[in-house]
């Protein structure tokens, strides 16, 4: 359950102040109704065009935006108004059912949250206090690095589970980074670390409004190395759909609980792909040293530029990378050659200190504190 208010503040004193953004004055008055009768919290009609770049809005804590989905002027003036409004305070917005198309436009936009009308009024609320919660006690923006592999075999579980273990440096026994496995059918996070994969998808298929903090806590493995993971196994022949707020949610929760998110993206595409490749910090693209695998790397790269205008430009990682010594194989400079400025940099090949420490159910430091693998990924990672 989400804290709405400061347990320590007077009744009498407002320090919920919504903003809320219609143009049904009917509904306005009717929430503003709701809103008096409850303590801590204070509600103020305003009109989208009196937002301006030069407008105070200091007393206002959230904004709460009532978007007619269906009219293009609408969308136009809520552009505007995302645009000039100032940029501290979270927006939400109130629409019926969105398409793919619209949910990415609100991302770009910075939307806080949003929620499907109709709804209760307490919902509304509750709605507040987690996006105010959220936005005063993140000291700065959760970082998300996510991997996806260009091909099968090419080892980006393994840099995935190693990136989350460089950012949880120094962390330890506090657990700050969570290793989010979303291969739901094949996945393998928990198995490399020995841990019990504890995300139980099929609770939630019903209604996933019952996840929660606590929820979430109950989900995820503790690693020694200040590592969270969320995991999920699926029995053979297993077969459910679910709606993808399922995993938008988890994600949401997790960027409240942990300064860092480290993502293992399947390659095969979902309905929720796009959106955890848009609120990426970073992406990057797992290859292994082989012609094959390097031109699916480069398409994969051609390919995401591209659908997302360039709002995602994900970066690519050699992996098992190693020189020839007789100069037969592929060299550094003709990877270069292929790939040009979307190489991220080379993992260096190790395959034995691999496979003992995904046998052991260990992390390859256990094995070998200092590797070429942990080096060289920390150095693409600027750790």
């Amino acid at each position: 359950m989400f804290q709405i208010f400061n347990r320590s503040a007077k009744k009498d004193k407002r320090i919920l102040q919504i903003g809320f953004v219609t143009q049904d004055a009917a509904t306005g008055n009717e929430l503003k109704e709701f809103i008096s009768i409850r303590d801590g919290v204070d509600l103020k009609l305003i009109k989208s065009t009196a937002v301006t770049a030069t407008a105070s809005f200091k007393d206002i804590s959230v904004f709460v935006y009532d978007l007619d989905a269906a009219g293009e002027a609408s969308l136009k003036e809520f552009e505007r108004f995302m645009t000039q409004r100032p940029p501290d305070v979270p927006v939400i917005v109130l629409s019926p059912a969105v398409e793919d198309a619209q949910v990415r436009w609100f991302l770009r936009l910075r939307v806080a949250d949003w929620l499907k009308t109709p709804l209760s009024p307490g919902e509304l609320i509750a709605a507040c206090g987690r996006v105010i919660n959220q936005a005063s006690g993140s000291k700065q923006e959760v970082k998300c690095l996510t991997f996806v592999g260009a091909r099968g075999g090419v080892g980006a579980t393994t840099l995935a589970l190693h990136a989350a273990i460089i950012q949880s440096r120094g962390a330890a026994p506090a657990v700050t980074t969570c290793l989010v496995d979303l291969d739901l059918v094949s996945g393998s996070c928990a198995d490399y670390l020995d841990l019990q994969a504890n995300w139980q998808i099929d609770e939630l298929v019903a209604d996933p409004t019952r996840l929660d903090s606590h929820m979430l806590d109950t989900m995820t493995a503790s690693h020694k190395t200040g590592v969270a993971v969320l995991s999920a196994h699926r029995k053979f022949g297993e077969r459910f759909t679910f709606s993808e707020d399922i995993i938008t949610r988890t994600l949401d929760l997790a960027t409240q609980k942990y300064e860092n998110l480290v993502v293992d993206l399947p390659r095969h595409g979902e309905s929720w792909t796009e959106g955890v490749l848009l609120g990426s910090s970073e992406v990057f693209i797992v290859t292994d040293f082989s012609v094959p695998g390097l031109k699916s790397a480069r398409r994969m790269v051609t390919d995401m530029t591209e659908h997302f205008g360039g709002e995602v430009v994900p970066k690519v990682i050699v992996n098992k990378y190693s020189k020839s010594i007789f100069g037969a194989r592929l060299s550094a400079s003709e990877a270069k050659d292929l790939l040009r400025d979307s190489l991220a940099g080379y993992v260096s090949a190790d395959d034995k200190l691999v496979r003992e420490a995904i046998d052991r159910g260990v992390p390859t430091t256990e094995v070998k504190t200092r590797n070429g693998l942990i080096k060289d990924l920390a150095k693409i990672m600027g750790r």
